[in-house]
């Protein structure tokens, strides 16, 4: 039964983010936790959000091929972050994404090129510097205090 949920939430997953979104909508993935990974196009940027559970976590990494931006959220003691608020300026200097997290992955579609990438978590602010590459894409990890709030309490793992 578990893998036949974890199939058919992948399967879902990928045919949600195959179809393409208009401008501004938004689709959800159940998954057997009530947790959601969410694919979302805004002004014309696709992304994909989420990750709680190690069911979410397979169907994320599962997709992660298709977007050229993937990052990640930790603690510095390794557990995952959500509700992690994301700002991407592109290389004109105007903000082409501006989203909170639904878990600890936020994977983007961004055409190649230089970002700069601005985190929020735990009331710290980080910032990186970015160069997308649209071949294999570009992972970025930030790495927040371990007071981080809004901590999961389980690093989740996949099968």
């Amino acid at each position: 039964m578990k893998t036949a949920c974890r199939l058919t939430l992948i399967a879902v997953l990928i045919a949600a983010t195959s179809l393409g979104a208009s401008v501004g909508s938004a689709q959800a993935v159940a998954t057997p936790t009530d947790n959601a990974a969410t694919r979302t196009v805004r002004n014309g940027v696709a992304y994909i959000t989420g990750g709680v559970g190690s069911d979410e976590v397979a169907a994320m990494r599962s997709v992660a091929s298709q977007y050229s931006l993937r990052m990640t959220f930790l603690t510095q003691g390794g557990q995952f972050l959500s509700d992690v608020a994301v700002e991407i300026v592109g290389p004109s200097g105007a903000s082409v994404l501006n989203t909170s997290t639904l878990g600890p992955f936020l994977y983007v579609s961004l055409p190649m090129g230089r970002y700069q990438v601005a985190a929020y978590a735990a009331g710290t602010k980080q910032t990186r510097v970015v160069h997308v590459n649209a071949r294999q894409g570009t992972n970025v990890e930030f790495v927040f205090p371990a007071s981080a709030h809004q901590a999961m309490p389980v690093r989740a793992t996949s099968r």
